[in-house]
């Protein structure tokens, strides 16, 4: 989840596929059921979701990259039907549901591995070949397939877990927390300086803010430290402390819309559409959410050592 695109190359040639393709089958249930196809480890601030395979893309800070990494973020989801195991890759923001079967292959130079062969025009002009590493993790490699894997073009190569940190958590792994895994913080616990990252499906944000809780008498008062950059769409929208005053952070801590995981990890969401902050990354679709109760922005906040 952490490789460059040449580590991760490197890291698929050289790992083994240790378990047959039936091991790729997820839970029947699309909605999070706590304990049964979802977990979260707050000791750990690991999450499993064993809803989908969840996407990752190499994290190189290039260009074409970026687009993949922010554009086209993507779960894969198998189920078993019968002897065949079919599934479907769903990019995050897209109707794409991109139907295909996965078959035990054992290939020369290669070994043993599972190809993804996909059934329907215009997908079908590509292949995923994948190594499942172990239970909750795989590496894969996309073709375009114009003679049988891994004979056709490779185009890059991609991880799929179902096991990750805060770090590449969704939108709902981050609502679903906040409402049933933390609680109101005390002010005394939220003092010092954190980060605040916001949270899309495909990909974690830069941090876009470092700020600082102090007491001010007998009040809770926050200074902003650092102010960062988000890029959405075609522009680039700036959080300075006018924009950022747009949060409350004082007013979401004590309203309980900042709440507490442990020490360091807090997450938030932001509602009230008409605020600043949502024209600011209106062009970026994947930060942005709808919930039952409305539009919303789901944040994250780590304390900074």
């Amino acid at each position: 989840m952490y490789c460059s695109s040449e580590g991760l190359a490197q890291l698929y040639k050289k790992s083994a596929s240790i378990l047959p393709s039936r091991d790729l089958a997820n839970s029947p249930e699309m909605e999070i059921v706590d304990g049964y196809n979802w977990s979260f480890d707050p000791s750990t601030l690991t999450i499993w979701n064993n809803r989908y395979w969840k996407g990752f893309y190499p994290l190189d800070y290039e260009f074409t990259n970026l687009v993949l990494m922010y554009g086209f973020g993507f779960y894969k989801r198998f189920l078993r039907e019968n002897d065949q195991v079919l599934g479907e890759t769903h990019p995050f923001y897209s109707n794409i549901h991109a139907a295909n079967r996965a078959d035990d292959v054992d290939l020369p130079e290669i070994g043993k591995a599972i190809l993804i062969e996909y059934r329907d025009f215009p997908f079908n002009a590509f292949d995923d070949l994948i190594k499942l590493v172990d239970k909750d993790v795989i590496l894969g490699q996309a073709y375009v397939a114009i003679r049988k894997a891994p004979n056709g073009i490779p185009l890059f190569n991609f991880a799929l877990s179902r096991r990750y940190s805060v770090d590449f958590m969704t939108q709902a792994d981050c609502i679903f927390i906040f409402s049933s895994k933390a609680r109101k913080a005390n002010i005394d616990e939220v003092m010092g300086e954190w980060d605040l990252r916001l949270v899309s499906d495909s990909a974690l944000s830069p941090p876009i803010l470092r700020l600082k809780y102090y007491k001010e008498q007998y009040d809770l008062r926050v200074g902003y430290i650092l102010g960062g950059e988000l890029s959405v769409g075609s522009s680039i929208a700036s959080f300075d402390p006018d924009m950022m005053d747009a949060f409350d952070f004082t007013g979401q801590v004590i309203r309980n819309e900042i709440r507490i995981i442990r020490k360091d990890f807090m997450v938030g969401v932001l509602y009230e559409a008409d605020r600043p902050l949502f024209k600011a990354i209106e062009g970026s679709k994947g930060f942005v959410m709808k919930d039952d109760s409305g539009m919303c922005i789901p944040y994250i906040m780590k304390r900074v050592s």
